[in-house]
């Protein structure tokens, strides 16, 4: 069946029909050629910028966001179109936010692969990241209800605007370090938080329900910080630089600059309050709109239980 003739199928078909993986397959299809700009009849010419964005999206991530969207999406009953345009504006930001971010952290491999500076270099990297951005935005253009397109346009530009912001506090950190937990947990919502709410956001602002806007965000900033909390402390050797300094803001070292005892303990305790804090909030959403967020919330508790707590 085509996607053209799937767009009018009311969601309870889709949703027997398609498992998930299915529908992010979809997604990957419909994303790519939003990307693309080869003129007609010249598939094979492709401007470098594109061919390193595509180079990005080869190697997915688990797209937790998208598949947010997607379930939320289903939940709600939201036209299939529709479905994959909210759900390729979460997946296009955050995947520009990635690009951007490994050019200024200087990561050198992201997902198994070289980041996209290191094999292209920081100019076509940054050009990239825009294509990215820029696509996100372009993509809304084909949104059933064009009554929706300024709240919609709002509500992305915020959220934009608050990880540009967290990058920014982060960014700082290396130049004035940090002690305050709440500094740490300002920064991670505003990072992490504001994309990760964004799909189940952009869900009910289609479905007209927006008074659950405040929960949805709510849930998915303390998900994002029990996220970032459990990240860093994967990520603490990679982090760490001379002399016990932190090359990035750092849960473990954010704790150890505020006296703590045992960093790794309380970062641990951290994660698992937040993420608890996200199951309580979630488990509030109507529609079962929570329901991926909470069973994502009890998997990270339980790893952080496995490799931190003891």
């Amino acid at each position: 069946m085509s996607a053209q003739a799937l767009v009018n199928l009311p969601n309870e078909f889709l949703a027997t029909e398609f498992s998930l993986d299915e529908l992010l397959n979809h997604l990957d299809n419909f994303v790519i050629k939003h990307i693309s700009s080869a003129p007609e009849g010249m598939p094979n010419t492709i401007n470098a910028a594109e061919y390193a964005a595509k180079y990005h999206l080869a190697s997915p991530g688990h797209k937790v966001r998208a598949r947010l969207c997607l379930a939320a999406c289903l939940e709600l009953n939201i036209k299939y179109n529709d479905m994959l345009i909210i759900s390729a504006v979460s997946e296009l930001l955050h995947n520009a936010s990635l690009i951007h971010d490994d050019i200024q952290d200087m990561d050198e491999m992201r997902r198994g692969v070289e980041t996209v500076w290191k094999k292209f270099g920081y100019n076509v990297a940054i050009c990239a990241g825009d294509l990215l951005l820029s696509s996100a935005y372009g993509v809304l253009a084909g949104i059933s209800d064009p009554k929706l397109l300024p709240k919609l346009i709002t509500l992305i530009s915020n959220r934009t605007s608050s990880v540009i912001k967290g990058q920014c506090d982060d960014i700082e950190y290396k130049n004035k370090p940090i002690n305050s937990i709440e500094t740490y947990i300002k920064i991670a919502k505003a990072k992490s938080g504001a994309l990760l709410g964004l799909p189940i956001e952009l869900a009910l602002i289609l479905s007209k329900q927006d008074a659950y806007l405040s929960l949805a965000q709510n849930a998915t900033g303390a998900f994002a910080v029990g996220y970032q909390v459990f990240d860093d402390l994967n990520d603490i050797e990679k982090d760490a630089a001379v002399a016990g300094r932190s090359s990035s803001l750092n849960i473990a070292f954010v704790l150890a600059d505020a006296h703590s005892s045992d960093p790794l303990a309380d970062a641990a305790s951290l994660a698992k309050q937040y993420l608890s804090e996200a199951v309580d909030l979630a488990e509030k959403l109507p529609h079962a709109l929570g329901s991926l967020l909470i069973k994502l919330a009890h998997q990270l508790q339980g790893q952080v239980h496995h490799d931190r707590a003891g």
